[in-house]
């Protein structure tokens, strides 16, 4: 059978980017087909009839465009007033300024009826609730025929990989081809009873998780059963957690358990984890290590979201939030682990931003972290020599820049098409299957498969971005945009960072990197896209519901 492979490679090579594009071009026809026309779920309509639209269930009104209905006449504040809908009924409660609810002035939160007066400034807005309009008579479409293309995609490289080692060929790999391919049609076929569900989410994730099996089965399939293991497991966490963000009281509730939890352990980590490449950021269960640092990456988009989704009724919540923060990027650089702490410092501003905080604020924070950045690599030369090489690792090609150098050399030498599934060179480069992979990638499988995985990053991002703008709850707007900005800024570090476009930190490729910890903490970080999928519901069902 092995000599089958050399004419099976010769045509499968050209095979393998036909059907990448395949699937990018019906991923983004299903993308656009599944464009929804926002309705509003309300009004304020002036005295001269004219209608305020309101598209989510929490809008701050004010003057200025910090707010999300703007009212621009004297009198009414910067953030004067919150409208929002809980527990079946829409509500409004002042901020900064004073408001009047059939002339009766409203100190706290108060219920809102159809046809309610409200007084803002000494203007009368009367409040009525809108009709779902554009409702689609044909379901769009779901992404079913972009899962039978990456289903022949995944064929075929396992078909690659297996005929490249037939002679010691490990029954595992064949086996967890099979799993995957199973368990995704088995997902999408459940998934055809769940209203509003789709796949767009998961085919540029399912492709790039193709990818990253395709490769720890070619470059380490010592490591294939722990690959496995984890995806097992961050699948589950996926749906556990998918289902558990529905229930927005009871996360809420549990805020402050996750974030003690979640800063004890990175703490346990910083001074009695395992050091690995200078960074002491592991813990080790026996055979078992994974990355804390990871799983909590979750828990601190999760936090920052509850944090802020509360944050006008409980204003305490901003300074809770913030000191969360720091204590949590204090544990990853007690670790060393700078890499994560940018990660992290990207996710918190992405929170703050997406909650109209004070540009002040803002600029105050990234100029402190600007001059953290300074002081650690003042207290932390070799940081300082890593930056060094930064953009001239070719004057470094035998020293700080041996890596990224190897890399574009592997990267350029597997052309177009590649030289196949662990025919390359990189993998005997130290990190090539963690912050080099997408060296790996371009050498093995070619520019146009390694483009099309940095794309699918693209995908999920442009996809978040949609869900936070038809987003109808704060909450949602803030969990998917850490999530997506997590997952587009690590992806970049991990890819500029390899071809000396930006420095090199250490930080792994979403999805394809070998890894276990990265793989669940990926995998866990989806179900933030799919509860702001799923959970959405009509202004309709709201009126139904009162």
């Amino acid at each position: 059978m092995s000599g089958i492979y050399p004419y099976f490679f010769a045509v499968s090579r050209w095979v393998t980017p036909l059907l990448t594009v395949a699937i990018a071009l019906l991923w983004v026809s299903c993308f656009i087909k599944n464009k929804k026309v926002s309705s509003p779920l309300a009004a304020l309509v002036t005295r001269d009839g004219i209608s305020l639209d309101i598209y989510a269930m929490e809008i701050i009104i004010g003057r200025y465009k910090s707010a999300d209905l703007i009212i621009p006449i004297n009198g009414v504040e910067k953030r004067h007033a919150l409208l929002c809908f809980e527990k079946g009924h829409w509500h409004i409660a002042p901020i900064m300024g004073k408001i009047a609810v059939n002339l009766q002035n409203v100190s706290r939160m108060a219920p809102l009826e159809y046809g309610d007066k409200i007084s803002i400034a000494g203007q009368i807005l009367t409040f009525k609730y809108k009709e779902d309009e554009n409702i689609l008579s044909k379901r769009p479409p779901s992404g079913g025929l972009a899962l039978i293309f990456l289903t022949l995609f995944q064929i075929i490289v396992a078909l690659q990989i297996c005929l490249n080692v037939w002679n010691n060929l490990d029954p595992l790999i064949p086996a967890a081809f099979l799993l995957l391919i199973v368990g995704q049609w088995a997902y999408f076929l459940v998934g055809q009873n769940i209203k509003n569900f789709k796949m767009l989410l998961e085919i540029p994730a399912l492709y790039l998780i193709t990818l990253g099996l395709s490769l720890v089965s070619a470059l380490s399939p010592d490591q294939l059963l722990k690959q496995i293991i984890c995806f097992g497991i961050g699948l589950v966490g996926f749906i556990l957690l998918t289902f558990i963000l529905k229930y927005r009281g009871f996360v809420i509730k549990a805020q402050r358990v996750v974030m003690v939890l979640s800063l004890a352990l990175l703490y346990y980590t910083a001074f009695f984890g395992t050091k690995i490449n200078s960074a002491r950021n592991w813990l080790s269960i026996g055979s078992f290590s994974f990355q804390p640092s990871e799983i909590v990456k979750v828990a601190f988009v999760a936090m920052g979201g509850i944090s802020l989704y509360i944050l006008t009724k409980k204003p305490a919540r901003r300074i809770e939030f913030l000191v969360y923060c720091l204590l949590s990027m204090g544990a990853l650089a007690i670790m060393l682990d700078f890499g994560a702490v940018a990660i992290f410092f990207v996710i918190m501003l992405t929170a703050l931003t997406l909650r109209l905080e004070s540009p002040i604020i803002i600029s105050g924070i990234f100029g402190a972290a600007v001059v953290g950045a300074g002081g650690i690599i003042l207290l932390y030369p070799y940081i300082a020599r890593r930056f060094g090489a930064w953009l001239h690792a070719w004057d470094y090609a035998d020293s700080l820049g041996y890596q990224q150098t190897r890399t574009m050399m592997s990267f350029a030498s597997g052309g177009m098409l590649g030289v196949g599934p662990g025919n390359g060179n990189l993998k005997n480069i130290a990190a090539a299957e963690t912050d080099l992979i997408f060296g790996v990638l371009g050498e093995e499988f070619g520019a146009i498969i390694a483009l099309a995985a940095a794309l699918s990053v693209v995908a999920i991002g442009i996809y978040g971005f949609r869900l936070i703008k038809n987003s109808t709850c704060l909450f949602d707007a803030v969990t998917v945009g850490g999530a997506t900005v997590q997952i587009i800024f690590q992806t970049a570090l991990n890819i500029f960072g390899s071809v000396d476009i930006l420095p090199l930190t250490g930080v792994t490729f979403i999805f394809v990197s070998i890894g276990g910890s990265s793989l669940i903490s990926a995998l866990m970080m989806l179900s933030f896209f799919k509860s702001a999928e799923l959970h959405k519901q009509s202004s309709k069902q709201w009126r139904d519901s009162e």
